[in-house]
């Protein structure tokens, strides 16, 4: 079974009730929270991201590993490459046995196709090759509840020498950018237009940017464990980061700190598509409780 958008503690429901009505010998829980789950009397084991391809344990488990065990998939969508090692690792564990549970709070990292690697994760098999299609949400037994999020924008005003030093700063950087990666442009730029925000940032509010640079109290990194709501002041560049962002916080509500300026409209846009795809995605799945 699949689940979307379940908290933590529903997850932990779903659990138990799986325990109570299925004859489990033993858990094994993949996942990269770090939170325990309650088995009761049931044995468990707990694997990271990082221990599924490790052959101390890849060995033993492929042995260990029966029919009456449960397999636990938990926020173990990473990466967007289905064929990815560690993935694969957990497949050959996943086929020892029929019991499993997926939990995975957004349907996908980037686009819808990134769910296949959750059906993979459901039957392999039978998806092996295949691209994404909106049919396959019927196929398998697929519980999604949906994340509700709100996007706003707060604008930050800024003079005519800023904005002419911001695109003195791009030609610079495509000046120098030789045989690196263009999208360091981008990043260098969204990351250099935050000067511009420092004097909007109110001591009784909290902000969250990419790193530490302001050296204030109220500003947090996405590294920052925090459960709090913050307003943007840069988006992470990887998209997994600033969903691992979303899935901790509350309420669930976006606000970002813009200046108007190219680089910031580029990132707020990809936000905005990003919410249009979940949208579409929740509207073609069956939506549950």
């Amino acid at each position: 079974m699949i689940f979307i958008g379940l908290e933590r503690s529903e997850k932990q429901k779903k659990l138990s009730e799986y325990l109570q009505n299925n004859n489990i010998r033993k858990v094994f829980i993949i996942s990269t929270e770090k939170k325990e789950y309650d088995t009761g009397n049931v044995e468990k084991e707990r694997l990271d991201w990082s221990d599924v391809i490790m052959y101390k344990y890849f060995y033993r488990l492929l042995e260990e590993i029966d029919p009456k065990c449960l397999i636990v998939i938990d926020e173990m969508m990473r990466t967007q490459n289905r064929s990815e090692l560690t993935y694969n690792c957990a497949h050959h564990y996943l086929n020892q046995t029929p019991h499993r549970l997926i939990f995975e709070y957004f349907p996908f990292i980037e686009q819808k196709d990134d769910f296949l690697i959750l059906l993979d994760f459901q039957d392999k098999p039978k998806y092996r090759g295949k691209g994404f299609e909106w049919g396959m949400l019927k196929e398998q037994d697929i519980r999604v509840k949906k994340a509700e999020m709100k996007f706003e924008i707060l604008p930050v005003p800024i003079s005519a020498e800023e904005k002419a030093e911001y695109f003195q700063k791009k030609e610079t950087l495509f000046a120098e950018l030789g045989s690196k990666n263009p999208d360091t442009i981008p990043r260098n730029l969204h990351v250099f237009v935050g000067k511009y925000k420092k004097r909007n940032l109110y001591s009784g509010k909290i902000y969250v940017a990419r790193n530490s640079r302001f050296n204030m109290l109220n500003v947090i990194t996405y590294k920052n464990q925090s459960t709090v709501s913050a307003i943007i002041i840069d988006f992470p560049h990887r998209r997994i980061d600033f969903n691992d962002y979303l899935k901790r916080v509350t309420p669930p509500m976006v606000s970002f700190l813009s200046t108007g300026l190219p680089v910031d409209n580029y990132y707020a846009e990809s936000f905005r598509k990003w919410l249009e795809r979940l949208e579409e995605f929740y509207d073609q799945a069956s939506i549950s409780e």
